[in-house]
């Protein structure tokens, strides 16, 4: 990989803010010359005293996705870390996740470059971070019990997202899964060293041989402001 393509790398930038405040997130981001988001409802699982011990009075959470090239990443997250006050406990966290391809349109219209014939561009993978992200995808109504099994570990509060898989039958019979049934989507940003143990407490709790039939997964986050 060259210098040039690892500099226009391509980073996901999820921000988890209390509802209502994603549009003040979406405008910090376009004055950072990101424009191009996705907004999804969710809600946070911290127990009542966590919340409490944070300042937040809200659970229902905005989660806006946004793309971004790794030279504007820096000046994103200074500038959402300023305007929303996440260096403050409880205003919200944001976090970045390097992509591994983009399509190429998509490249070109995010680093405006005039490589027309590239279909997929590959961005740089050789970012180790602090943090991992943790992504468990199960049945509805098992929230409470991973994050219990999390927290133990050491898991910070974790967010939520209903949502419905969708899947061939192949794939359902492999897994053992109705993918079509009402999922619930849990992430968690983790300690990187904490990473191991706190899937195998879910998967031991909350996994595929369980009532939850829980898939759980990690993606490398290189960046994150709002956890301290």
């Amino acid at each position: 990989m060259n210098d040039h393509t690892a500099s226009a790398a391509i980073h996901l930038v999820v921000t988890v803010v209390d509802r209502g405040r994603s549009e003040k997130v979406i405008a910090v981001c376009n004055e950072a010359g990101v424009p191009l988001h996705m907004v999804s409802l969710g809600h946070g699982t911290a127990r009542t005293e966590m919340l409490d011990l944070l300042g937040l009075g809200e659970t229902s959470k905005d989660i806006v996705l946004s793309l971004t090239q790794e030279s504007n990443l820096h000046s994103l997250l200074d500038l959402l870390a300023d305007r929303m006050k996440m260096r403050y406990p409880g205003k919200g966290i944001s976090f970045a996740i390097p992509l591994s391809s983009v399509s190429g349109r998509m490249y070109r219209a995010l680093t405006e470059t005039e490589n027309s014939d590239t279909e997929r561009m590959s961005t740089n993978m050789a970012c180790p971070g602090k943090y991992e992200l943790v992504v468990a995808l199960t049945n509805r109504g098992y929230t409470d019990l991973i994050m219990e099994a999390a927290r133990q570990v050491g898991a910070p509060g974790g967010t939520v997202l209903n949502t419905r898989g969708l899947g061939s039958e192949e794939v359902e019979q492999f897994l053992g899964i109705s993918i079509q049934a009402e999922k619930e989507l849990v992430f968690l940003v983790v300690p990187s060293e904490k990473r191991q143990d706190i899937m195998q407490a879910i998967s031991h709790e909350a996994g595929l041989k369980t009532p939850a039939k829980g898939i759980v997964l990690s993606l490398p986050v290189s960046h994150a402001i709002g956890l301290a």
